[in-house]
């Protein structure tokens, strides 16, 4: 609910520093209707509900900084990490609160623990490498460094990208053949 919280206000505030009048008002009103519903989703526990207020911040944002404010770069990319991350911890959030509630012996209270850091520890990485790596790989085009316009130029950052994800995600497949 942090992040949700932080996305909200954020999104409050970019539509505020558009000033008054009828778009503003459009806006905070579309703005307010998806957070209430994600806080109807959120006390009913209606998670198909959901995805129309991530939506509706999201459009929200989008046409506030396409239409008003202008699009910046490393703002942007922050607010998709952290509506990534929430969506992510809601998802960890689903898949171990009954787990972790039940009535568990400590060794595997203690497996559920290392899976959950496992989890929260790749989800960290993902998020700074999908805000560092754009970054970088901007800037190295800026400077002249990586030219940015050849296809084997993309290709290798994308390939770059993949093998980290990959990296990631056998992480802990490789760490549990070695226990």
């Amino acid at each position: 609910m942090a992040t949700l919280a932080v996305l909200a206000a954020w999104t409050a505030a970019d539509v505020g520093a558009i000033g008054g009048g009828r778009p503003s008002i459009s806006l905070l009103a579309l703005l307010v209707f998806g957070v209430a519903i994600l806080l109807v989703a959120a006390a009913l526990r209606w998670s198909w509900v959901r995805p129309i207020g991530l939506a509706s911040l999201v459009v929200v944002y989008g046409i506030t900084h396409a239409f008003f404010l202008g699009v910046q770069l490393a703002p942007a990319l922050v607010f998709v990490v952290l509506l990534i991350c929430h969506v992510e911890l809601r998802i960890l959030e689903t898949r171990f609160a009954s787990v972790y509630e039940a009535t568990l012996a400590p060794s595997d209270r203690l497996r559920i623990r290392s899976a959950l850091g496992r989890a929260a520890f790749r989800l960290t990485v993902a998020a700074s490498l999908s805000i560092i790596v754009p970054l970088l790989a901007g800037n190295l085009a800026t400077a002249g460094v990586v030219p940015v316009t050849t296809i084997p130029t993309a290709l290798l950052l994308s390939a770059g990208l993949v093998v980290i994800v990959l990296l990631l995600v056998l992480l802990p497949a490789r760490e549990r053949r070695t226990e």
